[in-house]
C-alpha cells in the first residue's frame, strides 16, 4: 500500500504560507526547520540553506520552502486536488482572502470546476 507522507511546495515568506495553509486550510503549523546547504545541492542541486515549514492535520501534510524571494510557480499544469466539504464557500473565503480562484462551467453538467492559486501560483483545484 503506497500513502502520501507530504506534499512538497514553495512560497515567498512565511505571512503568504501562513495565510494560505492555516488561514484557508485550517492546517497547523507544526514544524519549522532548516536544510543544510549540501544537502539541499544533494537533494535539488541548489546549494543555499533552506528554511522549511510543516503544515498538518490528521489527513494531510504540507511542505513548504520559503524562497525569500519573488519568485513564481513556473509550472502551470501541476495542481493539488483538495476535496472540501463546501466547495463554493471554501472559492469564496480564498478569494475573501486575496487568493486568486478559477470557476469553469462543467459541460453537459451541472456545476462548475473551482482552482484556487496561492501566492506562489501554486495551484490547488477544489472537488
Amino acid at each position: 500500500m503506497i500513502k502520501t507522507e507530504h506534499i512538497a511546495l514553495a512560497s515567498n515568506n512565511e505571512k503568504d504560507s501562513d495565510k494560505f495553509f492555516k488561514n484557508l486550510l485550517g492546517l497547523e503549523k507544526t514544524r519549522s526547520f532548516k536544510v543544510s546547504p549540501d544537502l539541499m545541492e544533494k537533494f535539488f542541486g541548489v546549494k543555499k540553506e533552506q528554511h522549511i515549514i510543516r503544515y498538518e492535520n490528521s489527513a494531510l501534510s504540507f511542505e513548504i520552502f520559503i524562497t525569500g524571494d519573488d519568485s513564481k510557480s513556473e509550472d502551470i499544469y501541476s495542481h493539488v486536488c483538495l476535496s472540501v466539504q463546501d466547495k463554493q464557500s471554501f472559492v469564496e473565503k480564498a478569494s475573501n482572502l486575496g487568493f486568486s480562484t478559477i470557476k469553469v462551467p462543467r459541460k453537459n453538467a451541472e456545476g462548475y470546476y473551482y482552482f484556487v492559486k496561492d501566492s506562489f501560483q501554486n495551484l490547488y483545484e477544489i472537488k
